[in-house]
């Protein structure tokens, strides 16, 4: 056979390789159903802080990412080098993100303004530390002495320290956490200091018919979603594969996700409810077995980056 006919037949196999993934990707477009809109965006730069509410955004593989800040970068933790969330201290969800050139700013009641460095650098004098988020272990980089002081002087006793994980870091990867029924997160799908996955995605619908329910309405806030989504029915988010948004960003959705008495905790005041709500009504109707916690929004991957707004169509396939 000469060179011309093995580079013919090189060139053939590979143009039909090529129209066979153009054909197999339009099909799968074939099966994007448009479901609703975006109708929120928020950031939640410090685990277990108050949210920074976006009108646009990137989605990155480690979360949602605007102005150089990316969601669920910055943690609290104990001097055991555990993380601290509003579980254990419901003050936290108080405290106040916002964007100040190169600095990520923290208020809260009370306190003076907490200056933080969005990217500071790592050398000879920096400080890492070992933290662990459950039972997974993932390096934080400390954020200093002043932060220590802020930290321990708003919570009310030393001890706490506030570390932030920069983008040269290593992040976590979620098909290595281990799940009561399952992990359907892949090799690759990162976050920082999430509990599991960097993305959660709720409907209005979900949210609006939980509020029926209750005596004392709750905002979207108090689930801590990265994106909401309008114009889909109640619990619809359960039963999807897939979502993409606009024209450039695609998703997999992983799981259910499982609710505990943060919810319980009052977004704008840092309180718990004495009567545990909503969770007490959630496990009324949301528990997948009778003992394991209800589930309420649904965990997130990105497979593919992009710009996302407020407003952008969002197609889904389902399961």
């Amino acid at each position: 056979m000469s060179d011309g006919t093995v580079f013919v037949a090189v060139v053939s196999i590979a143009s039909a390789k090529i129209a066979f993934l153009v054909y197999c990707r339009r099909k799968k477009l074939q099966r994007f159903e448009k479901i609703g809109t975006i109708k929120s965006i928020n950031q939640f730069p410090v685990k277990s802080g108050g949210p920074i509410h976006l009108d646009t955004a990137k989605c990155t593989v480690t979360g949602l990412r605007y102005n150089n800040i990316t969601d669920r970068h910055w943690m609290v933790i104990r001097r055991d080098r555990a993380f601290l969330s509003a579980r254990q201290e419901p003050k936290l969800v108080l405290i106040k993100p916002s964007s100040d050139g190169n600095n990520l700013l923290l208020d809260a009641p009370g306190m003076r303004t907490l200056v933080l460095p969005k990217c500071p650098p790592i050398d000879k004098s920096t400080k890492l530390i070992k933290c662990r988020i459950w039972d997974e272990y993932i390096t934080g980089l400390y954020c200093g002495e002043d932060a220590d002081s802020w930290i321990a002087k708003y919570l009310g006793y030393d001890g706490p320290s506030i570390v932030v994980s920069t983008p040269s870091m290593e992040k976590r990867d979620s098909s290595l956490v281990v799940k009561e029924f399952g992990n359907p997160a892949v090799e690759g799908d990162l976050s920082a200091f999430a509990d599991f996955g960097a993305y959660m995605i709720l409907s209005q619908a979900s949210l609006d018919d939980l509020n029926t329910r209750l005596e004392k309405k709750v905002t979207m806030t108090r689930f801590r979603p990265n994106i909401t989504i309008d114009g889909c029915g109640p619990y619809d988010e359960d039963n999807w594969a897939e979502m993409k948004i606009g024209s450039s960003v695609y998703m997999r959705l992983l799981d259910l996700c499982g609710r505990c008495n943060l919810t319980t905790v009052d977004p704008a005041t840092g309180e718990k409810d004495v009567k545990r709500q909503p969770l007490e009504t959630l496990k009324s109707y949301r528990c997948v077995t009778e003992d394991i916690v209800p589930c309420f929004g649904v965990n997130a991957a990105i497979d593919i980056e992009g710009e996302i707004k407020v407003g952008d169509p969002v197609y889904v396939i389902r399961k």
